[in-house]
C-alpha cells in the first residue's frame, strides 16, 4: 500500500490516493480546491485565495530521524521529525502566529475520536527526551501556524482545532509515503556497526524510490542520522475524503551534510566503546549558556545593543546563545530574548518569547530562517539607533559574528 501511495504521489495523479487507517471522523469544508489553482512556488501571479494555496511556505519538507544512541523508535524505521512549510527559496518562516498556539495534542486528537491516529504517532513520532507530546506541540506551533491552507477561515464551520487534526492527519500520511529504512534495506544498506557507505550509494538510493534527491545528513561522528524530503504542493495541504495531498517531489533545495564515504549507518542497539582513558577536568558552564559574546556587523562599524538595533556610539551589548530544545539556538540581551518580527526585524524584549536562530561555528556567525545574511536601510548617524532586518532586503548588507 506504501508503494501505491508514493507512486500515485510520483504519478501526479489526479485520483484520490486512499491512505489506510485514517478515518475521517470530523467535519471537512465543502469547498474543494479548484483544479486550475497553481503548483506551489510555480506562480507569476499572486494568488489570493491562501486556503488553496501555500504562501509563502510553497514547499513542504518531510523530515525523518534515524536516533541509534540513545535508540529511539522501531529498530527498522526512521522515526518522523516534522512537516515543514519552507519558502521558495529555501529560507523559512516559525511560530507565525501566537494565537493558534496550542498546549495539548493527545487530548486534542481524542475529542475528535482520533486514538488510533494518536496511537500510531506514539509509535513513529518520538522525541529523543522520550516526552512525545513535547515534540509534537513544538513542531505545530513551530510550523503549522505558518500554513495558509489550515487556518480557521479556511473551514466553513470552523470547530476549534479541527486544523490541529488535520496537520497531525496529513503529517503522518506523508510519512507513510517515504519509508526511509525500507528503501536502502532493497538495495543492501542496512544497519551494521561495520560496514560503511559512501554518499552517493545512499543518495542515489532515495532518488530511485522518491523520485528527486533528498537531503541526508550526519552528525559529528560520520554516522547518518537524518533525511529531508522535499515537496511542491497543489491545493491545500488538508486531506480531503481520506485522499493524500496533491504532492510534487522536487529536488533537495539543502545540501546533504555527510562525508563522500565512509558514512557509518549504525544499529540501534549500538552502545559506543567505553572510554581508555579520563579526560582532565575542564571548565563548563553552568548557566545554560552556551557562547557570549558582542554582536558585529561585517563590514561594518558599531554593533547591536540589547534591543537589538545597530548603533555606533556606544558600548557593545552582550549577547548570550543557548541551545534550543529541539534544535537551533535561542538568542537574548539583558532586554530579553531575541525574535524576529512578521517583517522581519530582530528585536529582544521581556515579553519576547525564545524562537529558534542559527549558528555557523566555523565563523560564529548568527542566521535565521534558512538565510544567511541581515540588512538595513542605512547606517545610524551618531545616537541614532537603527533596526536591522532577516536577509537583503535593506540597502546595506552584512552578516552577524558572535565576538566573544
Amino acid at each position: 500500500m506504501i508503494s501505491e501511495l508514493l507512486q500515485g504521489v510520483l504519478d501526479h495523479t489526479p485520483n484520490p490516493i486512499e491512505v489506510p487507517q485514517l478515518p475521517n471522523q470530523f467535519p471537512l469544508s465543502t469547498d474543494y480546491c479548484p483544479i486550475d489553482v497553481p503548483l506551489t512556488c510555480s506562480n507569476k501571479t499572486e494568488v489570493k485565495d491562501t486556503c488553496c494555496f501555500e504562501h509563502p511556505g510553497g514547499v513542504l519538507v518531510l523530515t525523518q530521524f534515524w536516533n541509534y544512541y540513545p535508540a529511539i523508535g522501531p529498530d527498522k524505521l526512521f522515526t518522523l521529525h516534522g512537516l515543514w512549510p519552507d519558502n521558495c527559496d529555501g529560507s523559512y518562516d516559525q511560530f507565525c502566529s501566537n494565537s493558534d498556539t496550542i498546549t495539548e495534542v493527545s487530548g486534542v486528537l481524542r475529542s475528535f475520536g482520533e486514538e488510533e491516529l494518536l496511537e500510531k504517532m506514539k509509535q513513529v513520532w518520538k522525541n529523543n527526551n522520550h516526552n512525545d507530546e513535547q515534540l509534537w506541540i513544538h513542531e505545530f506551533n513551530k510550523h503549522a501556524t505558518c500554513m495558509t491552507t489550515i487556518q480557521s477561515k479556511c473551514y466553513d464551520q470552523y470547530e476549534k482545532h479541527v486544523n490541529v487534526v488535520d496537520f497531525f492527519r496529513t503529517t503522518v500520511a506523508v510519512f507513510e509515503t517515504v519509508p526511509t529504512y525500507d528503501w536502502l534495506a532493497n538495495n543492501g544498506i542496512v544497519p551494521s556497526t561495520a560496514q560503511t557507505y559512501s554518499r552517493q550509494q545512499i543518495e542515489d538510493t532515495l532518488t530511485a524510490q522518491f523520485g528527486q534527491p533528498a537531503r541526508i545528513s550526519c552528525n559529528k561522528y560520520g554516522a547518518l542520522d537524518e533525511v529531508w524530503y522535499f515537496h511542491h504542493l497543489k491545493g491545500s495541504v488538508r486531506m480531503y475524503n481520506n485522499s493524500l495531498p496533491d504532492l510534487y517531489p522536487i529536488p533537495a533545495l539543502a545540501e546533504s551534510r555527510c562525508p563522500e564515504h565512509g558514512i557509518k549507518y549504525l544499529p540501534k542497539d549500538f552502545k559506543p566503546p567505553a572510554p581508555t582513558h579520563t579526560q582532565p577536568n575542564l571548565p563548563r558552564p553552568t548557566d545554560g549558556v552556551y557562547k557570549h559574546g558582542y554582536l558585529k556587523l561585517s563590514g561594518q562599524s558599531g554593533c547591536l545593543i540589547s534591543t537589538g538595533k545597530w548603533y555606533i556610539s556606544g558600548t557593545c551589548a552582550t549577547f548570550q546563545l543557548f541551545k534550543a530544545p529541539f534544535g537551533g539556538y535561542n538568542l537574548k540581551s539583558s532586554k530579553g530574548f531575541c525574535g524576529v518580527t512578521a517583517d522581519g526585524e530582530l528585536i529582544c524584549h521581556r515579553g519576547q518569547q525564545p524562537i529558534q536562530f542559527e549558528f555557523d561555528k566555523s565563523k560564529n556567525q548568527i542566521n535565521y530562517g534558512g538565510v544567511h545574511v541581515w540588512s538595513a536601510f542605512n547606517e545610524p548617524s551618531r545616537f541614532e539607533q537603527i533596526p536591522i532586518f532577516s536577509g537583503g532586503k535593506g540597502s546595506i548588507v552584512f552578516k552577524l559574528i558572535l565576538e566573544e
